[in-house]
C-alpha cells in the first residue's frame, strides 16, 4: 500500500535525507513526509527524522526535527507548496530533541501554536529548587536522568532547552484524545513519558518513535519517575504507567487495537520509511507482536547471562550487544536498555538485586507471563 500511494516530490540520498514525499489519502486528505537530518553515531544510525504535514481541513505538521532544523524544514515546506503561515498549529509525537529541536525556529516565524502530552509541558520547564542534588539544576526535569557529561550538555544541550522553556503549550491529556476535526491522538508512552501517536481520519497512523521499522525503539526506565515524581503529581503517581519497558509494552498493546479497529491504516513512523533504497511499510500488528517477542528474547538472554553469576548492567550489556553498538556513548545507552529490562525482570521476581549494581538470576522465569498479561490502559 505505501508504495503505491507515494508520490516522490524531491528525490534524496539512499537513508531518506533531502527527500520529500506526498502521500494522498482515500478521503483526499494530503501527508507531505519531510524527513530532516539527523546527525549520529555511525553504529547507531536511526536515519532522518520523519516529519509529516498533514493538509485537510486544518494543516498540522508532526515534529519538527533536530535542533537547528526549523528554518530547513520551513524551506521543505515551501518546496512542496505549503507556506508555514498556513500551519494551523503543530503536534509533537514527544519530547526528544530530534523531534522538537526544530520547534522553536518554526513557532518564531509562523506563530502557529503548540500541542503535546501535558508532560511535555511539566518536563521541559526548569525547576532549580525541586532538581534532585546530584543533578545539573540549569537544565529542565526532562534532562535529570541524561548520563551524558555536564560538558557536552552545556556544549550542545543549554540553548535547545532555553528555548523550549520560552514555549507555550497546548497541553493534550492521556487516553485518546480530539484536536481536529478528524484528528485523534493516543497517549502511547514508555519510550518517553509524552509519547502521542496520531489518527489521520482513521486512514493514516503516525507513530512517532513507538512502532520502528527494522530498529527496535528503547523504552526509558521506570526509575527515572522517582526524579519527577513531584513533577509530575498528581496526575501520575506510579512510574510504570508512563516509564519503562511495562509502560511501553501496553503502549504497543493500544496501538496493536487500534490497528484491529482500522484494518488498513498506512503506518508513518518516524524513522526508517524509507532507508537503503528502499521503503518500509508497516504492518502494525505484525510489527508490533515482533518488538514484543523482541523484547522477550532480550529478558530470556538476560536471564540466561546472568545464569553464570550476577553482574551489573553494564557487564551484562557487554555480553548481550554486538561490540560496534558499545562504542563511544553506545556502552551508555546500551547498559540503560539492560536496565529498563532488568527493572521488568525485576517485577517478575525472575533477578534480585546483588549488591548496591549488580543483578543476579533467581532460578525462576515469570517475564514472558507477566508480558502477556499486561493490558492496554
Amino acid at each position: 500500500m505505501l508504495q503505491e500511494m507515494v508520490e516522490v516530490i524531491q528525490e534524496g540520498e539512499e537513508n531518506g535525507n533531502n527527500m520529500a514525499i506526498r502521500l494522498k489519502l482515500p478521503s483526499g486528505v494530503e501527508i507531505i513526509g519531510l524527513p530532516t537530518e539527523n546527525f549520529y553515531v555511525k553504529e547507531w544510525d536511526l536515519g532522518p527524522t520523519w516529519n509529516y504535514l498533514v493538509l485537510g481541513d486544518q494543516p498540522f505538521l508532526v515534529d519538527t526535527g533536530k535542533f537547528g532544523m526549523g528554518q530547513k524544514l520551513l524551506k521543505m515546506m515551501e518546496s512542496a507548496g505549503v507556506s508555514g503561515n498556513e500551519l494551523e498549529f503543530i503536534v509533537l509525537s514527544h519530547g526528544h530533541e530530534d523531534h522538537d529541536g526544530g520547534l522553536f525556529e518554526i513557532v518564531e516565524s509562523t506563530r502557529a501554536k503548540v500541542k503535546a502530552h501535558r508532560i511535555y509541558d511539566r518536563l521541559i520547564r526548569f525547576y532549580p529548587t525541586e532538581a534532585p542534588a546530584d543533578v545539573n539544576k540549569n537544565f529542565p526535569a526532562s534532562c535529570w536522568h541524561c548520563f551524558m557529561p555536564e560538558s557536552f550538555s552545556n556544549q550542545h544541550c543549554l540553548g535547545y532547552h532555553q528555548e523550549r522553556n520560552r514555549l507555550k503549550i497546548e497541553q493534550i491529556g492521556d487516553g485518546h484524545c480530539k484536536i481536529g476535526k478528524t484528528i485523534h491522538t493516543y497517549h502511547v508512552p514508555g519510550h518517553s513519558p509524552d509519547a502521542l501517536a496520531i489518527l489521520v481520519g482513521g486512514e493514516a497512523l503516525i507513530v512517532g518513535d513507538t512502532v520502528l521499522p527494522q530498529i527496535t525503539p528503547f523504552p526509558s526506565r521506570e526509575a527515572f519517575f522517582d526524579q519527577v515524581r513531584e513533577i509530575l503529581k498528581p496526575q501520575n503517581t506510579q512510574a510504570q504507567s508512563i516509564y519503562g519497558l511495562r509502560a511501553y509494552i501496553r503502549s504497543l498493546k493500544k496501538l496493536e487495537q487500534i490497528g484491529r479497529r482500522f484494518t488498513d491504516l498506512l503506518v508513518l513512523p518516524a524513522h526508517r520509511l524509507f532507508h537503503n533504497n528502499h521503503w518500509n511499510e508497516i504492518n502494525l500488528q505484525l510489527r508490533i507482536n515482533e518488538l514484543i517477542e523482541h523484547h522477550i528474547d532480550r529478558c530470556a538472554d538476560i536471564l540466561k547471562i546472568l545464569k553464570q553469576g550476577p553482574k551489573t548492567a553494564r557487564q551484562i550489556a557487554a555480553a548481550h550487544f554486538e561490540e560496534p553498538l558499545l562504542k563511544g556513548f553506545g556502552i551508555m545507552m546500551a547498559e540503560n536498555e539492560i536496565l529498563s529490562h532488568c527493572e521488568l525482570l525485576s517485577a517478575s521476581k525472575d533477578v534480585f538485586l546483588a549488591g548496591d549494581t549488580g543483578f543476579g538470576a533467581t532460578g525462576s522465569s515469570h517475564f514472558e507471563s507477566l508480558i502477556q498479561s499486561l493490558e492496554a490502559e
